[in-house]
This record gives C-alpha cells, sequence and structure tokens, in this order.
C-alpha cells in the first residue's frame, strides 16, 4: 500500500510537473496577449466631422499600429491597413450631438496618433443672429452654425449676481435656429444674457438684452409658529445662510424652513432680499 502511495505520488509530481509547464505557457501566452492588444479610448460627442488617424508600422515591422477601431462598442470598416486613415464617422449613421466611445486597438511598442480629437470635443460658439425679450417674459433667439448641441443657458440680474432662469438644450448644425421660452420678469429693469454651456461647465456670454418689467412687486411674509415663507405670488426665491451659503431654493408661493437651524438668513425673491430670523 505504502508503495502504492508512493508510485502514485511520483506519478503525480510528474503530471503536476506537466500541468505547471502548461500553466506557465498559457499564462505567458494570456501575457503576451495583454501587451499585444492594448486601447487607445477618446470620448465626446459627435459634431459631423470624422477623426484623422497617423498609423505607424508595428515595432516589430509585421502590419501596422492600430489594427481594430470601435465606436460605441460597434467594429467600424475603416481601412485600417495603412499609415494614415480616417475614422468615418458619417458611415455609421450617428446623429448628430450622439455621444462617442472611439476605441483605437493596438499592438505593443506603438500607439497610433489621432491628429483632430477636438473634433469630437466641441467648444461653444455660434452666431447670434437675434435676442429679444418681452415684457411679459416671452424671450427668443435666433443663433446661426451652432457648434454642437449644447445647452443654452438663460441668466437673469437680480440679487447682485446673474442667476440661472432656463436652461435650454441647443440643436446645433449649420444654418439658422430659433429657440423661443418664458422668464419670470421682476419689477423695473430687467437685465438678461444668453450663454452657452460647454462641457466642462464653463459659460460663454453670447448677448445681452433689457426691457422693463411692469409687474407687481413680490412681497413675503414668515409665520414663525409654522415655519413657513409666504410669497404675494409665484416666484422663484433662495434661503442664504449667514455665511453666504445657498441652503434653499426654487420657484413657488411658499418656503418651509423646518429643517433649518436656527439662526439670521437672508431670503432672495422677486426683485429683492429680505432678512430672516428664525428662532
Amino acid at each position: 500500500m505504502e508503495r502504492r502511495s508512493t508510485s502514485f505520488g511520483a506519478n503525480a509530481r510528474r503530471c503536476c510537473g506537466v500541468a505547471l509547464k502548461g500553466v506557465l505557457l498559457l499564462c505567458a501566452t494570456a501575457s503576451n496577449a495583454v501587451q499585444a492588444q492594448q486601447t487607445l479610448e477618446l470620448g465626446g460627442l459627435y459634431q459631423g466631422e470624422n477623426l484623422l488617424v497617423v498609423n505607424d508600422p508595428s515595432a516589430d515591422g509585421v502590419g501596422f499600429c492600430c489594427y481594430e477601431v470601435r465606436v460605441n462598442g460597434m467594429l467600424t470598416s475603416d481601412a485600417v491597413n495603412s499609415h494614415a486613415f480616417e475614422v468615418d464617422l458619417g458611415a455609421l449613421g450617428l446623429t448628430l450631438g450622439k455621444g462617442l466611445s472611439v476605441r483605437l486597438k493596438h499592438r505593443s511598442g506603438c500607439v497610433p496618433r489621432v491628429l483632430n480629437p477636438e473634433v469630437i470635443q466641441p467648444i461653444p460658439g455660434f452666431q447670434l443672429v437675434s435676442f429679444d425679450a418681452a415684457p411679459t417674459g416671452e424671450v427668443s433667439w435666433v443663433t446661426e452654425g451652432e457648434h454642437g448641441r449644447m445647452p443654452f443657458v438663460l441668466q437673469q440680474f437680480k440679487w447682485g449676481k446673474w442667476v440661472d432662469v432656463v436652461r435650454l438644450d441647443g440643436r446645433g448644425g449649420p444654418g439658422e435656429r430659433a429657440y423661443a421660452t418664458e422668464i419670470q420678469p421682476i419689477q423695473g429693469e430687467n437685465l438678461l444674457r444668453l450663454t452657452h454651456l460647454a462641457p466642462d461647465g464653463t459659460l460663454e456670454v453670447k448677448g445681452e438684452v433689457r426691457f422693463e418689467g411692469d409687474v407687481p412687486e413680490v412681497t413675503m411674509s414668515y409665520s414663525a409658529r409654522n415655519q413657513v415663507v409666504s410669497f404675494s405670488k409665484a416666484t422663484q426665491y433662495e434661503i442664504v445662510d449667514e455665511f453666504g451659503t445657498v441652503v434653499l431654493r426654487g420657484v413657488g408661493n411658499q418656503a418651509t424652513l423646518r429643517y433649518l437651524s436656527r439662526g439670521d438668513y437672508f431670503v432672495n425673491f422677486g426683485a429683492g432680499t429680505e432678512v430672516l430670523k428664525k428662532r
């Protein structure tokens, strides 16, 4: 029994040795595969233009660096076996402004070069043909040649600062585009500005317009018992603490302060500001 056990152990060791070599071989192959298949990734929005790629020969001299391109997971039919090629985004039937994920698979020891990555990274820009506002709050504008489908942010100057009042998605593309929306006018002078929102969060100011608002003044009252601020009409409002932090904002006839701690607050509403003491 003991000899059989020893014999079995020897066979097991021999088999284990073969298996171990096999595992090492498979691991080495897997490692080489990982090194040989690397990916360059780009993300952005489709703006109607194609990507241009310089594709140098691979490091081992066999074939070219990039050997496969996928857009939003779909394999493209681009002619990658050349020194330079174009990622034909237009042939994929993409909607203008659609999100893009571009993956260029390439061999180890080289990286393909995308010459114009900015064409899928739109920047704010367009020609403002007209920008108008009526005393009743109707606002309209016409653009031409929008660089991408980026949102418009309509801001109103009140409470000593620019306040976002309307956000509207742009349609992008060449030619003229007309937009219309409404705001709540404030009593007296109203100053509006139209901005374009970039993907990185920055705003580009494109135009301003002024008009006199012929509307009743908004007033407020505070019920300490109910801890509710009431306005004489629906209005955009902000509650700001003594450190200048906006702790509550909204649009309506009332604001509930039940969950705010005791202290002094500034209530921005209508065209002005009032101080509120919550005890």
